[in-house]
């Protein structure tokens, strides 16, 4: 047994503070046998255990002490805690709280407080995304190339944007540089890193390596606020338990946000409403009513959606991915050996779009488990890498599911059962209704009603706290399979209602990735899809000459995208992909008026070799404006 505590006795007799009890918690080890000791049912054990997943014991242990403190009231006293940890002769544990209960405590948000310990335990030992697959330790992959954008003048007066490569460590300004509140706006394509470069912010501030300028720094992962309901006060939204929540953000409204990060992650994945009316808005724009004027703010966003945020912002970051070194230490550490890793390089130089794509550490996360997974063959386009790690994911929740049960003739998504096909077209279907409505969370009553009895593995729950208590909303594994679903919803209507939407869709930015897998899917196998992109081309050069230059560079950009995106993800060789990348290069100079293009070998080049559309006359001249 522990020596006794003496003297100190009467000073230890008082209640347990929230501080002490989040503190200690990380060190609880045997967190089921102090409940037990301390007085707790084995009901109220369990339900503290099937609360939290596996992943997430620091949170269980807090919540037991929480627990406790709550059920004993005046009773739940340092003395109490101090004798449990000796009768289980964890003397070092003890000690602990006896030093910790005699030490007295500074007001105000510091980096001891239980609502930043609280932080601390969750950023270090827990996974953002647990069910995503392919199972990849993502903190791995955080080597990204992160640019900083400024504007500048040329000697011609023209306004040019200067990309300037930035280490991570240095993205927030000193004091002395900043005249106003900090806004800093990260912009990237899906699935290149932003999300995980956020999270890895979150674990070097956690762990004492980088950002100690901040007392606090709060994740908030927006998708889960993309519900009708908004959040009423920034307390509803603080990731901490109810227990401390009131006093966390007593503290933080004391000093106006001083020393306090936010990180909103995922602007673009907010409903439209939201964006421009919510607490998040109200955050970004340090609202007076809501004391965060001192408070420093870092969104990120898909380019589609951050245009509204470009004047805001104080300074605009860009992540690019992998360099050529990180894509091959990606690779290698998914293969698990350097004979696999080399395999798997020597096959994607002779597909150079693939090898591309791989710049983005989703792609290459995807391809490379790809290849591992069908013994080192490589996917031909990055359309199969996608529907290939769908139909893995229905594989195993197949066999976890009934493990006796033969599946060697599910070779692809078309092949399902017909029980499993009803399921998966059916979360297609959903997953095209959310994306209409620029929603990524689904409720349990929507999967009722949407004849979803079984999720395949392809959603994964996240319990939400709502004014009518905890409700579980569902979210696909990664919002770039939510759009890969959308597009096969998409590709399965009426020919003339996929020309509906195609029309509607490719004017809106926000909808680039579901038109890329969807031209992918069906090859543009209809005439009138082609005519139509013929004609948005040849309006632009029209546009050009009426001197709207503005409109025609929008339009040259989306169309040119959209084709381009299309050769790429259906796959092509390297003399096709060199003739993209020129063509790439001359439609945008011409859509700024730079030097004119011949627009017989644009057409014919990007259209002719689609399809064998008689419709369209390659040999159409359009006058080229000359400035």
């Amino acid at each position: 047994m522990c020596a006794d505590s003496g003297s100190l006795n009467l000073s230890l007799d008082r209640p347990c503070s929230e501080d002490l009890l989040v503190i200690i918690a990380k060190d609880l080890t045997d967190w089921k046998m102090v409940a037990y000791i301390l007085g707790l049912s084995e009901a109220e054990v369990e339900e503290i255990d099937e609360s939290y997943k596996p992943t997430e014991l620091p949170l269980k242990r807090i919540k037991m002490l929480m627990k406790w403190k709550n059920k004993y009231k005046e009773n739940a006293t340092y003395q109490r805690l101090i004798t449990a940890f000796s009768f289980l002769e964890r003397c070092d544990m003890a000690e602990r709280v006896r030093e910790l209960a005699t030490t007295p405590s500074s007001g105000g948000v510091h980096h001891s407080s239980p609502f930043a310990e609280q932080l601390k335990t969750w950023y270090a030992y827990t996974d953002p995304d647990p069910d995503f697959w392919p199972p990849i330790d993502k903190r791995k992959f955080c080597k990204l190339e992160i640019v900083k954008i400024e504007t500048a003048v040329s000697v011609n007066g023209t306004i040019v944007k200067k990309r300037v490569p930035i280490d991570l460590c240095n993205i927030f300004s000193s004091q002395k540089e900043l005249k106003r509140k900090e806004l800093i706006l990260i912009e990237g394509a899906p699935g290149s890193g932003k999300s995980t470069l956020l999270w890895y912010m979150c674990q070097k501030w956690a762990s004492g390596g980088m950002f100690q300028e901040f007392s606090l720094v709060i994740y908030i992962k927006l998708r889960e606020y993309s519900t009708i309901q908004s959040p009423r006060s920034v307390a509803d939204i603080l990731p901490c338990s109810s227990d401390i929540k009131e006093r966390a953000w007593h503290e933080i409204k004391e000093v106006n946000g001083k020393n306090l990060l936010f990180l909103l992650d995922g602007w673009d994945e907010l409903p439209q409403n939201l964006q421009n009316n919510s607490i998040f808005k109200d955050i970004i724009k340090s609202s007076p009513k809501h004391s965060l004027l001192h408070s420093t703010v870092v969104v990120t966003s898909r380019y589609v959606s951050s245009d509204e945020l470009h004047r805001l912002a104080t300074c605009r970051l860009e992540t690019l991915g992998f360099a050529d070194q990180e894509v091959k230490e990606c690779i290698m550490d998914i293969t698990g050996s350097e004979e696999a890793a080399h395999a798997l390089m020597e096959a994607l130089e002779s597909r150079p779009s693939l090898l591309s794509s791989c710049h983005l550490p989703l792609n290459a996360m995807i391809i490379a488990y790809v290849f591992q997974v069908r013994m080192n063959n490589l996917p031909t386009t990055l359309l199969e890498a996608f529907k290939l790690l769908v139909l893995n994911c229905i594989l195993r929740h197949v066999i976890k599911r009934e493990p006796d049960r033969e599946h060697e003739d599910i070779t692809s998504l078309e092949s399902l059962p017909k029980e499993l096909q009803d399921s998966f077209y059916s979360l297609c279907k959903m997953a095209f209704c959310g994306l209409l409505e620029n929603r990524m969370l689904f409720s349990q009553k929507e999967l009722n009603s949407n004849s979803i009895s079984d999720t395949l593995s392809l959603l994964y729950g996240t319990k939400l706290q709502e004014a009518t208590g905890p409700k579980t909303m569902y979210s696909f594994l990664h919002q770039t399979i939510q759009e890969l679903l959308a597009a096969m919803h998409m590709s399965r209507m009426p020919p003339d209602d996929q020309l509906q939407k195609f029309h509607a869709f490719i004017a809106k930015p926000m909808f680039d990735v579901v038109i890329q897998f969807y031209a992918g899917i069906t090859s543009l196998q209809f005439t009138k899809t082609v005519s139509f992109l013929s004609d948005s081309v040849l309006s632009s050069f029209i546009a050009m000459n009426e001197h709207d230059i503005s409109a025609s560079f929008v339009m040259s950009q989306n169309v040119q995208k959209y084709v381009l995106d299309q050769l790429i993800i259906q796959g092509c060789s390297k003399e096709e992909y060199d003739m993209i990348e020129s063509i790439s290069e001359k439609l945008m100079q011409f859509s700024l008026g730079d030097q004119p293009i011949n627009e017989t070998t644009l057409l014919s080049f990007l259209y002719g070799k689609q399809c064998n559309d008689k419709s369209v006359d390659p040999s159409v001249k359009v006058r080229k404006k000359h400035h």
